[in-house]
């Protein structure tokens, strides 16, 4: 084997030109699918380094269903599954000093950061005394807010900070490669942990606020944690109806939670990027044969001196697999550019970001797919070898036109192929491409520069109370409001497309039920400046008033979706709604109605939705909505300036225009999008130089046919036809093959894209298309050189 790697490198470093093409165009599939590989290791494949982190589960009250703080307290004390059961709920939290700033954090019973195994690299863990009512206020810290903002004191640990306006004790300081796994916090990285306090007895069953965490015990499977869970929640409606008969508790691996959504699409893509993979192997298939055509008589003379055919397949499959170290070590460079880029386009946290690298696992993958890859890439030449006749190659006649035979056939079968997957590739990208500006357009509403966002959560003291909160709202939306060029302020407790809070409502004659299926409706807590600054539209009615807020029945603005839902064909105004209970927490009546914006996400459709006064709001964090008549952003420094003046110890947080809220709301799918696009262009390229490979090859094989044409008076443009038509029927056969391909694939993509079908005419069209355009370029340096030929050279070389 040594021997025929030496002979196969001897022969590549003869033909520079063509080795270079090949390995480059190996470097593009093999790069891509080693970064993809990296990509789906971190998000999907192994996306935790805890021990046992198979044992990490999450526990909720349905699917994705908060637990409230009492039915948290009768499942832990009932539940045998788990060595650890704790709950969190994730918040900002103010750090002050010098550079105050606002951190994601989450308040947690003990056992939450307990269940990941992992204890801190300085201090301790939070412990049950720590969530006593008037206990001292402490905290646990990151390892990145450890070095970043404390400069990697050794004594920090028992050292107060600021957080919250107030003083808190730091206990413990996490590893650094720990990483806070959240459902609610996928895209950031947790930096302060603060004791939960609540107690049995507090709280409403009714109010769905904390995600549930646990460990398994060893040989404990999740379905059988599942089932002790549902058993004892339908003991808990047995006991609670008017709270619990709505409710499915349920336990979910948290592998299952973080990867469910992310996953299909990283899959996606990684499939498809095997696709270019498998491409760029049958285009270096189809060189190599076209290569070894121009080799026959070399074989013929190494079989007439006794060389096996088995020789001959073990060099054809030596040259393939020098081929493919060469591109998998020029694939690593690939591969490295790619994973940077990755990291900056996926919307995923830091953390995971971080574990999107090149570690022994995927150097391991790179490895097989190496080798994969040179046995893709070799085989057809090496079957080729295998049909090679001795008494052909020498007949003066002949020419090997037996082999040659075999050589057109699996030449065609490879384009085929090739135009095959390029056109798979190329509707997926059409497909993906109408979905993101079908979803472009669908919040192109809120897509503006004139329109600036900053949070700031207004915790400690000094906002004791829902009316002190509520105060501030009003002072930030004047003072914001006075700014010049600003013609409207208003807050709100949570920006569109980034979910928030829900409650059931009764309507009309409705009474409390706890069987019935109720309307579910956003709520959210706005000033009345709020409307006009986020361009959301009203009507019917009236926007809010300060007097809304008082008297047992208070005025709401709803949206549209609530009231066609609620009132269909009537007039919403004055209706009547109530909070879902057997003594309703509220009574409203419908003062306006505004437009539909989406709250879940840019794709999720708008939910009904009841806007009413700050005083209602039901946590702490709020968010300044303004409108300019320039681009916002640059009031970002004379915003801070105004919050310094009513809080100097308030951060902002999260300052961004909402063009830049649609930005990251879409995130996820202009990714997908972006590296579909890519993938077309390499298998629309890859293609093009496939289809000019073998249309050259057959050119030259029939040049002797070509003179004879032109001697009995064919013309330059027949000739340069009949090479288009050549191509064109590969091209047809090939795209004919891709639509079947691309319409069984369709299944597969229907939850991924938005707004359009995936069976879109006009996508198998764009693809059809794009395949055509680029098998145009490729036919025509080979029509040319055809219609070139000169017939007496073409006779006399015969």
């Amino acid at each position: 084997m040594l021997s025929d790697l030496r002979l196969a490198l001897r022969n590549l470093a003869r033909s520079r030109g063509f080795a270079a093409v090949a390995i480059l165009t190996l470097a593009v599939g093999i790069g891509a699918s080693i970064a993809l590989f990296a990509t789906l290791r971190a998000l999907v494949v192994e996306p935790f380094s805890f021990p046992r982190a198979d044992q990490l589960v999450m526990v909720w009250s349905g699917d994705r269903w908060p637990l409230s703080s009492p039915d948290y307290f009768d499942l832990h004390e009932q539940a045998t599954a788990f060595t650890e059961f704790g709950v969190y709920s994730p918040r900002r939290v103010n750090l002050g000093g010098e550079n105050a700033q606002s951190v994601p954090g989450v308040i947690c019973t003990p056992e939450v950061l307990r269940a990941f195994g992992l204890p801190p690299v300085r201090g301790r863990f939070l412990t049950a005394e720590d969530c006593d009512q008037g206990a001292p206020a402490v905290a646990i810290i990151s390892y990145g807010l450890w070095q970043q903002t404390f400069a990697g004191d050794p004594g920090l640990v028992g050292r107060t900070i600021r957080l919250n306006g107030s003083d808190v004790t730091v206990v413990g300081i996490m590893p650094a490669r720990f990483e806070f796994v959240a459902p609610w916090m996928r895209t950031e990285t947790c930096q302060v942990w603060l004791p939960l306090q609540i107690k049995r007895g507090d709280g409403d069953r009714g109010s769905h606020w904390i995600c549930g965490i646990a460990r398994l015990r060893d040989g404990v499977a999740v379905a059988a944690a599942d089932a002790e869970i549902k058993a004892i929640g339908r003991r808990l409606t047995a006991a609670y109806p008017d709270t619990n008969s709505k409710k499915h508790f349920l336990v979910r691996s948290l592998h299952e939670e973080m990867t469910r959504d992310v996953g299909s699409r990283v899959w996606m893509l990684f499939g498809a990027v095997m696709l270019v993979l498998l491409l760029a192997c049958a285009n270096v298939a189809s060189m190599l044969l076209a290569r070894n055509a121009r080799r026959q008589g070399e074989f013929g003379v190494r079989i007439a001196l006794g060389a096996s055919r088995r020789h001959l397949v073990r060099l054809a499959l030596a040259e393939s697999l020098l081929l493919a170290l060469a591109g998998a070590a020029a694939g690593l460079a690939v591969a490295v550019f790619g994973v940077r880029v990755l990291q900056v386009i996926a919307p995923v946290s830091d953390a995971r970001r971080a574990a999107m690298t090149l570690n022994g696992g995927v150097l391991a993958f790179s490895l097989g797919l190496t080798f994969l890859t040179a046995v893709l890439a070799g085989l057809p030449p090496a079957f080729a070898a295998m049909r090679i006749s001795v008494t052909d190659l020498l007949r003066a006649e002949g020419r090997g036109a037996a082999g040659s035979r075999a050589r057109h056939r699996l030449l065609r079968g490879l384009i085929i192929a090739q135009i095959a997957l390029a056109f798979i590739l190329a509707n997926g990208a059409a497909l993906f491409t109408a979905s993101y500006a079908r979803l472009l357009a669908a919040n192109d509403r809120l897509a503006t520069e004139y329109v600036l966002s900053a949070g700031a959560d207004l915790r400690g003291g000094r906002y004791g109370d829902k009316d002190q909160r509520a105060r501030f709202c009003e002072q930030l939306a004047e003072r914001a409001a006075a700014l010049p060029g600003v013609t409207a302020a208003g807050t709100t407790t949570k920006l569109p497309l980034e979910g928030g809070s829900n409650t059931n409502i009764l309507v009309n004659d409705q009474v409390f039920d706890p069987t019935a299926d109720r309307t579910l409706a956003e709520v959210s807590s706005i000033t009345p400046g709020y409307f006009a600054a986020a361009g959301i539209g009203l009507l019917r009615g009236r926007t809010l008033e300060p007097g809304d807020a008082k008297g047992d029945i208070i005025g709401v603005v709803v949206n549209q979706a609530l009231a066609d839902s609620c009132w269909p064909g009537k007039d919403p105004l004055g209706m009547i709604i109530r909070g879902n209970n057997a003594k309703p927490w509220f009574t409203a009546r419908v003062v306006g109605v505004v437009e539909n914006v989406r709250q879940w996400g840019a794709e999720m459709p708008p939910r009904p939705e009841i806007y009413w006064t700050p005083d209602r709001a039901w946590g702490e964090a709020v968010v300044l909505v303004l409108r300019s008549t320039h681009p916002a952003a640059q009031l970002a420094g004379a915003l801070r300036r105004e919050v310094a003046q009513l809080d100097p110890d308030l951060p902002l947080s999260r300052i961004r225009t909402l063009q830049q809220v649609v930005n990251d709301a879409t995130q996820g799918q202009r990714a997908v999008t972006g590296l579909a696009d890519f993938f077309m262009a390499a298998a629309l390229g890859l293609v093009a130089v496939g289809l000019y490979g073998t249309l050259s090859y057959h050119v030259s094989q029939r040049t002797r046919e070509i003179g004879v044409r032109m001697a009995v008076g064919a013309g330059r443009g027949n000739i340069a036809a009949l090479v288009f038509g050549q191509g064109a029927r590969w091209v047809l056969v090939g795209i004919a093959i891709g639509i079947a391909g691309a319409l069984g694939l369709a299944a597969l993509v229907r939850a991924l894209v938005f707004g359009v079908s995936p069976f879109n005419p006009l996508t198998l069209l764009a693809g059809a298309a794009a395949v055509l355009i680029a098998a145009l370029l490729a036919c025509w340096v080979p029509a040319r050189r055809a219609a070139g030929v000169d017939p007496i050279e073409a006779l006399r070389a015969d």
